[in-house]
């Protein structure tokens, strides 16, 4: 019974000092004061600064940061008002919907080359025989894709650099965007602009038609052939355009406007 006692007394002392050093130790990890929460987010906005101008290779200033989602995601608010959001390890970011990897001096938007994968892709697959296509003049160093409408004061603009294209060795394949649609809304009937596109690819020779059409010369009405003019708007929509004229290069990338040819040359790399 004394040995008992005796063991049940040091039990006692063991559990009091081990309650004790809890009670310590929970007063060392108590919640950090509202001065050292403001310390810390000041310290990882400078961070977060930091690593988005290195990146981008531009100062970008940081107004405040929050963390949020349990410290799995940091969110910053930048000197325009915009919102990016990071990784607590600050390697990535989304700003407008698309994500970056932040290289130094490299950002990588992993976004827009996955959605170059998927285009260059599906312009592989198109074949010739459905597109309006004026050659390189001698050697092809690459193709472009042009997504294009008759009316369009652009579209026109672009297609009077189709010739310099030519010579820099730049194959242009035309597909047909009709601004306004297949059919009116309103009355159900045929749009203008289908027509005079459709017109264009049913014509024996779509080249110089599509030519002619875009210098507002009169081409006849030919709507009886089979033209895939409802795939390429379908594909347009697939492929991120939303206006004309619209250029997916060879390699998937997407220009959406009117470039001249000496500076397409320099975009897409030919020389």
């Amino acid at each position: 019974m004394r040995i008992l006692a005796a063991l049940l007394t040091v039990f006692a002392v063991v559990s009091t000092s081990v309650a004790e050093d809890n009670t310590q130790q929970g007063t060392a990890k108590s919640l950090p004061t509202t001065a050292q929460l403001k310390q810390q987010n000041e310290q990882l906005a400078l961070k977060v600064q930091a690593q988005i101008s290195q990146s981008f290779g531009q100062p970008v200033k940081v107004k405040e940061v929050i963390s949020l989602a349990k410290d799995q995601v940091v969110e910053a608010v930048l000197a325009d008002g915009s919102l990016v959001h990071l990784t607590p390890d600050l390697s990535h970011m989304i700003y407008r919907g698309e994500l970056y990897e932040l290289l130094p001096m490299n950002p990588n938007n992993i976004t827009k080359n996955r959605n170059n994968l998927k285009r260059e892709g599906l312009m592989a697959d198109l074949k010739n025989t459905d597109l309006v296509v004026f050659k390189a003049k001698g050697e092809e160093k690459t193709v472009i894709n042009v997504f294009t409408d008759i009316d369009c004061g652009y579209c026109r603009k672009l297609h009077e650099e189709v010739p310099r294209l030519n010579d820099l060795g730049i194959t242009v394949r035309y597909l047909a965007y009709p601004r306004a649609g297949v059919t009116d809304r309103r009355t159900g009937q045929l749009t203008g602009s289908f027509k005079k596109i459709k017109s264009v690819w049913c014509d024996d020779d779509r080249e110089e038609a599509m030519t002619a059409a875009k210098k507002n010369r009169t081409i006849k009405d030919n709507l009886e052939c089979d033209a895939p003019i409802a795939e390429h708007m379908a594909l347009g929509s697939q492929v991120g355009v939303s206006g004309t004229p619209a250029i997916v290069l060879q390699d998937g990338r997407f220009i959406g406007g009117y470039m001249a040819a000496d500076d397409l040359a320099k975009e897409i790399g030919v020389k």
